[in-house]
Order: structure tokens, then C-alpha cells, then sequence
């Protein structure tokens, strides 16, 4: 009896921690990476991640109303979800075209974060799939070089979820439909392929009103930083020889929609590739830069690091005078750095402060990036303590409708 309670305590546990994060406002749970080394993205009613260089990797976003009206070409509810899903599985099986499936609904490419190239319109197949308690209605295309993206609609509490997981190999496709068939008849005994835990363990929740604004933690840092819920960010850990390493980077959601069009316009899938490509496709250098500079007017860059050993913070700390005046040198030949490569500063000011087995310092300034006509406010400090160090980069451009939005959320963080 003892065994049996054990059991199921030991059960319950399990299944509380079976999801470990939940979007109470928007309405869902999703399992989170199991590892220390990834990626988390984060908005309000949307979050993602990539673990072991996308071996394993996640995705799951609420869709609007109004989106989700357009997607069956009418009002949108979770019963008129489960009639398609119905009639999809009842074609699927009998064997019916895909271009009678097809009819059934109007428009699958409806998230606002994923937008499609200019005049980009693929040609796109319709399943219904079955995963763990899950029913997903799943939209198939041809990505990149022969590849192909899966899309999986799942729908609770008269919501739209869209769901992306990591993509099976080649090689494990053919062995699926070899072994199991028309998906309509799938065995879920088969070996899980990639990302299908991910798609099995997501759980629609009923909707709660939001209690909390949407906000990043650094345990490292001692930082939580609230942000705008039109905003989201980015989270990198890695352990890196001996060091673990936290990096986070808070931006307005509309800078992530401008950048992955201008992307996907160049034919490019990320960031440092797209303005490479813009400065190569557009002889105006000005022009090009202002456009990218255009989209990232306000933002938060926060590191932490620490270290295995105390050896780089003791050698800071042995003689703290030298420390603070090497640091202020270097802040000065920032300056001087700053001021060859820039159009033109309007101000400057940092302080250093290093005693008692802590440093720390602040870097203030209002530049005029080259080729542009506007100015940025930047603040940026850091600290080193017991064998870690935090750096953070806030800024503002001063011409932006809240010219000091960045810095007024960095200033109101809480310290653990």
C-alpha cells in the first residue's frame, strides 16, 4: 500500500511539472526546454524555443479573433473547429483529392509574427492529425531548398492555437509513411519523432484576465524587467568553457515583424545575413542603414556571466584603484572611438566605482549614428561580483513616439 501511494504522489508530481510554461492570459501550457543550453522567445500570447541547435525545438502562439475568423472564412469557435477537423479526417480517409480537402477552409497562413514574402502565396496541403489528446488540423508547404514546414492548428475555449515543432529528417518521413500509412489511420505507438512530445503535451486552458505584465528574470543578474505587452524578447543560456552565460534582448514586437519581412523580401533567414544583403542590393549606404536603424528604435540588451572560479574577479579586485582608473581610460578611448565613427555626440558621462570586493559603472550618451538624421540615447552599466559580471544596453531613438520607453522599464527592474 505504501508502494502504491508513493506511486502516486511520485505521479502527481510528474504531472504538475509536465508543463513548464503557461500563458495564463492567452490560454495554454507548453513543455519548456529539459536542457541548461537554448533559446527561449517570449510575447505576450506567443512562446518558443530551440534546444541543442534545433534538435529540439517548440512553438505555440494564440491567434486573434480576428485572424482566427479569417483562417475557415467565418466566425470563429472552437465546435466549428472540430466539424472541419472532422470533415478533413472523413475526406482523409476515404481516400477524397486534396483539392476537394482544400475547400474546407480559407486562408491557414494567419499569424501576424510569420508573415509570407511579398506576393509569396504557396501551395499547400491539409491533414487531420491526432497527437497525444490533441487535434491538430495540419497545414504542410515547401520551405527552403526541397524542404518542408508543418503548421499545426489546434483549437480550446473558442481559441485558434498554431503550433511549430522541430521537423522531422527526410529519412524519418519516408520511414513513417512506410510504416503506418495514411496519417488519418497513424499509430501513436510508433517511435516519437522530433518535436512530437512538444505537440502530444500541449494543453489549451481557459483564458484568465491578465494578472501580471509580461517580463524576463536573469537569476545571475538579480534582474526581473517588466515590459510593454507590445513588446517580447529574447533569451540565450550556454555554458560556455566553464562559464554559464545568460544574454537577453527586449524589443518591440513590431521590430520583429519589420525585420523578418525585409528578410524574407532578400531571401534571407536572419538578421546579420538581411542588412548584409540590403547594404549589397542598395547602393545608398544612407538609405540602407537608416532603414534598419528605422526599425530598432528602442531596446534592452542584458549579459550576465559566471564564472567556475573566482581568479578573474580576485585579479580585478587585488588593487581596486588600478582597476577604476584602467576602466575610466577605457570608457575615455570609447569616447574617442564613439567620436570617429559617429556623425556627432551631444553629451557623454560615466562613473567607476570598484571597492570593497565589488565593481561597477555607468556610460550615459546621445549620439547621431553615421548616415542618419536622428539621435539615440544610450545607457549602459555594469558590474562584477563574486565571480560574475552583468552587462546591460539600453536604448532609445529621441525622435520615437515614447523617446524614453526603454530606459523608463530598465530604471523600474526589480533586484533580486
Amino acid at each position: 500500500m505504501r508502494k502504491v501511494l508513493c506511486m502516486s504522489l511520485l505521479l502527481v508530481q510528474l504531472a504538475a511539472t509536465a508543463f513548464a510554461y503557461t500563458d495564463k492570459e492567452s490560454g495554454f501550457k507548453a513543455l519548456s526546454p529539459a536542457g541548461d543550453n537554448y533559446i527561449t522567445a517570449v510575447g505576450k500570447g506567443f512562446y518558443g524555443f530551440v534546444e541543442d541547435g534545433g534538435a529540439n525545438a517548440g512553438y505555440a502562439e494564440v491567434i486573434a479573433q480576428e485572424q482566427a475568423d479569417k483562417f475557415f472564412g467565418s466566425p470563429f469557435t472552437t465546435a466549428v473547429f472540430e466539424k472541419k477537423y472532422n470533415d478533413i479526417l472523413l475526406l482523409q480517409r476515404n481516400g477524397v483529392s486534396q483539392q476537394q480537402i482544400l475547400k474546407l477552409v480559407d486562408n491557414v497562413f494567419v499569424s501576424p509574427l510569420f508573415a509570407l514574402a511579398d506576393g509569396e502565396d504557396p501551395e499547400y496541403s491539409l491533414e487531420a492529425q491526432k497527437l497525444g489528446g490533441n487535434k491538430y488540423i495540419v497545414v504542410k508547404y515547401a520551405a527552403g531548398e526541397g524542404g518542408e514546414q508543418s503548421l499545426y492548428f489546434t483549437s480550446g475555449n473558442d481559441k485558434l492555437y498554431m503550433l511549430m515543432a522541430a521537423q522531422r529528417s527526410d529519412k524519418a518521413q519516408k520511414h513513417q509513411e512506410n510504416t503506418i500509412g495514411a496519417i488519418g489511420g497513424a499509430d501513436e505507438k510508433t517511435a516519437s519523432l522530433p518535436g512530437e512530445k512538444f505537440l502530444k503535451k500541449f494543453k489549451p486552458i481557459k483564458p484568465q484576465p491578465q494578472s501580471q505584465p509580461l517580463s524576463f528574470s536573469d537569476k545571475t543578474a538579480g534582474y526581473t524587467v517588466s515590459l510593454p505587452d507590445d513588446w517580447f524578447y529574447l533569451q540565450l543560456k550556454d555554458d560556455y568553457n566553464g562559464q554559464t552565460v545568460c544574454f537577453t534582448a527586449a524589443l518591440p514586437l513590431q521590430a520583429m515583424r519589420e525585420v523578418g519581412a525585409q528578410a524574407l523580401d532578400l531571401g534571407v533567414t536572419d538578421l546579420d545575413s538581411a542588412i548584409t544583403a540590403a547594404q549589397e542590393a542598395n547602393s545608398d549606404v544612407k538609405t540602407a542603414k537608416a532603414d534598419y536603424y528605422d526599425i530598432l528604435r528602442h531596446g534592452i540588451l542584458l549579459c550576465s556571466v559566471k564564472m567556475d572560479d573566482s581568479r578573474w574577479t580576485d585579479e580585478l579586485f587585488a588593487y581596486p584603484n588600478k582597476t577604476a582608473l584602467e576602466t575610466r581610460q577605457m570608457l575615455e578611448e570609447f569616447k574617442t572611438y564613439l567620436a570617429e565613427y559617429q556623425r556627432d555626440i551631444k553629451s557623454y558621462a560615466y562613473d567607476v566605482n570598484v571597492a570593497d570586493g565589488q565593481g561597477s559603472f555607468y556610460v550615459q550618451t546621445e549620439l547621431s549614428p553615421l548616415y542618419t538624421d536622428f539621435y539615440y540615447r544610450l545607457f549602459a552599466e555594469g558590474k562584477v561580483f563574486d565571480k560574475t559580471a552583468v552587462a546591460a544596453l539600453v536604448y532609445d531613438r529621441t525622435d520615437a513616439d515614447d523617446e524614453s520607453m526603454a530606459y523608463k522599464f530598465w530604471n523600474n527592474k526589480i533586484t533580486d
